[in-house]
């Protein structure tokens, strides 16, 4: 059997925000759509997508590369519970299966796909008008692909007329496979790994009582430490300073990672654990995921933190619009 429905964020991951089931056997969380509804799932069921990690290469099964991945996570489980039970990232060889982990996710997501789709679809649609701004230069490159074998002898005719009208019409979608993405993403995943063993990173816990911190399905929150630079036209990047990235480990723990950072654990008063909550939201591509309705976030700085049941009803988090305030991973003073 070839395994066909793939989680971009593992089961051992999302466990932490989830409630055991029959004895452990299965685990479910709340999910709060974009769409405006909020429903329980088992973890199976949320962060798949069915063949996301498909790979054609001859001489190889097509679930190659997603038993790859099963294999880091075989690792990934334990190191996410010592992670959780001592609440620091002081073991060594945790803290780097932790962030080679926050790498994966941050490169290897449906946004970043489709982004990366959207930018490459761009690029050939110019490329494209190009090609058929005249018949002679049309024909040309048919020629040139006829000789090259790219087009076969008994393809369909098709007119420059026909061409020129379907690229202008726009009716295409140019997709990429799974294998070039898979690709791609491995180099940006090289690039940006080395920022994040130099970003210094502090481990941040709720109090004792607290409905603790919520995850989604894009849960590394990169964003410029300075609130002003925020939803400017340009975006921070991972190698760039002056950019802090939140990542919740679980509904017990967060951390958050600058380069400007001294390395620390604190435990957040709730109104912070709502501005980690309030910047988690924020970044979510679609649904959030909570261990029940009872957190508390945070949308703006001006504004008291909300309780988790209303995310679903909240205008900004339905249409997509920000819920970022300043300094989600400040302490009662700052780091």
């Amino acid at each position: 059997m070839v395994a066909r429905r793939h989680h971009f964020l593992p089961q051992c991951y999302l466990k932490g925000f989830a409630r055991p089931k029959k004895h452990g056997k299965t685990h479910q969380v709340v999910v709060f759509d974009r769409a405006g509804k909020s429903f329980t799932s088992n973890i199976i069921n949320i962060a798949v997508e069915q063949d996301f990690n498909r790979v054609d290469v001859e001489g190889h099964p097509p679930d190659t590369f997603e038993q790859l991945m099963a294999a880091f996570e075989g690792d990934l489980g334990p190191a996410l519970s010592r992670i959780l039970q001592a609440r620091n990232l002081r073991n060594e060889e945790d803290r780097a299966t932790l962030l080679n982990f926050i790498g994966l996710v941050a490169i290897r997501n449906p946004r970043f796909r489709e982004t990366f789709r959207d930018f490459n679809e761009q690029v050939l649609n110019q490329l494209m008008n190009l090609v058929t701004a005249d018949k002679d230069r049309w024909e040309g490159q048919v020629k040139k692909m006829r000789d090259s074998g790219y087009v076969k002898p008994d393809s369909p005719e098709v007119t420059y007329e026909q061409m020129r009208d379907f690229v202008q019409r726009g009716d295409y979608r140019i997709e990429l496979n799974k294998g070039f993405h898979i690709a791609s993403e491995l180099k940006g995943f090289d690039a940006i790994l080395p920022t994040l063993f130099n970003r210094k990173w502090v481990c941040l816990t709720p109090p004792a009582v607290s409905g603790g911190f919520i995850t989604s399905d894009h849960p590394v929150c990169l964003m410029f430490s300075d609130p002003a630079l925020r939803g400017k036209f340009f975006g921070p990047g991972h190698g760039l300073k002056g950019t802090e990235i939140i990542f919740p480990v679980s509904r017990h723990l967060a951390v958050v990672g600058a380069f400007e950072l001294k390395e620390d654990e604190i435990q957040l008063p709730e109104e912070h654990v709502a501005r980690v909550n309030g910047a988690v939201a924020a970044c979510a591509e679609r649904q959030v995921y909570a261990h029940n309705i009872d957190f508390n976030y945070l949308r703006r700085d001006n504004e008291k933190p909300r309780r988790g049941a209303e995310l679903v009803n909240d205008l900004d988090f339905r249409s997509g619009g920000s819920v970022s305030p300043s300094a989600a991973s400040r302490k009662p003073r700052s780091l």
